[in-house]
């Protein structure tokens, strides 16, 4: 019979289990999760926070011992792998990534008592860090097959991708300057200098558009009006490169499967049937 501590790690670790897919445990981790941040976001509207000051208390109370305890229990039974039994082993499983994470998401929870003068939108910011946990829990193989479809498509397209950006940095340099030459004496604070130019070049560039900074001359107006619409293919450029990088590796994974199908040769006559009559069944 298997040790309390090798069916915990089974549960929590993901590489423990064939497939590396998500047991029960860790999938009711992940709604704590988004159900923990929705609280947090929620506690911000001051409306919704005035009318149940004790439930935000209590939920915060509720998941932060949760998490406290998840991370213990993975601390404890990672001395299931060899390479991190003993107190070195745990040490060097507490500096991975992935326990690294999940100290930082439990570390404002366990902190606040002891902080009371710390910043309210710091402290919120860092409990907001616990939907990175969420990464760390959907590392199973479909994610990670997508993660490393998305990294392949944009390690192939590299060149393509850094050539646009110098040509968006280079586009933004010279929209600065020309309405710093056109502005500069009209509108000193916001196009005084190339710097201060630069703020309404990336709004403009990028079709942000905010408004708090525009051109006053007709000049300028000409000048801006052009920088916009470079603007819309300086954002479709790099977007376009990545829609084909993506389709291009979704296709080659496909024609891959097909060919190592192929080579498997065709199944046997009791799974033929099986499917066969589990095709039915759906129909």
């Amino acid at each position: 019979m298997d040790s309390l501590r090798h069916q915990i790690w089974r549960q929590l670790d993901i590489e423990a289990r064939p497939g590396h897919t998500m047991s029960l445990v860790n999938r009711a981790l992940v709604v704590a999760i988004l159900v923990s941040v929705a609280a947090v976001v929620l506690e911000t509207e001051p409306t919704i926070r005035s009318g149940a000051p004790v439930l935000f208390i209590s939920l915060e109370q509720f998941f932060g011992w949760l998490f406290v305890t998840e991370y213990l229990a993975r601390l404890w039974s990672a001395g299931e792998r060899k390479e991190y039994s003993g107190l070195t082993g745990r040490l060097k499983y507490a500096a991975t990534p992935v326990a690294l994470i999940d100290l930082l998401a439990v570390t404002p929870f366990l902190l606040a008592p002891f902080i009371d003068s710390m910043d309210g939108t710091a402290f919120y910011v860092l409990r907001l860090m616990r939907l990175f946990r969420v990464l760390t829990l959907a590392r199973t193989g479909p994610f990670t097959t997508a993660a490393r479809q998305i990294w392949h498509g944009i390690v192939d397209r590299r060149y393509e991708l850094a050539f646009s950006s110098l040509v968006a940095f280079a586009m933004m340099i010279v929209a600065a300057t020309l309405l710093y030459v056109a502005e500069r004496d009209v509108q000193p604070e916001a196009f005084g200098s190339i710097p201060r130019a630069m703020w309404w070049a990336i709004a403009t560039l990028t079709t942000v558009g905010y408004g708090d900074v525009y051109p006053a001359t007709i000049l300028g107006k000409i000048l801006a009006g052009l920088v916009a619409l470079s603007g819309i293919g300086l954002v479709a450029m790099p977007a376009g490169i990545l829609a084909s990088a993506l389709s291009t590796a979704y296709q080659e994974r496909k024609a891959r499967r097909g060919r190592d199908e192929a080579a498997a040769g065709p199944a046997p006559e009791s799974e033929r049937h099986q499917s066969e009559g589990h095709q039915r069944g759906m129909d």
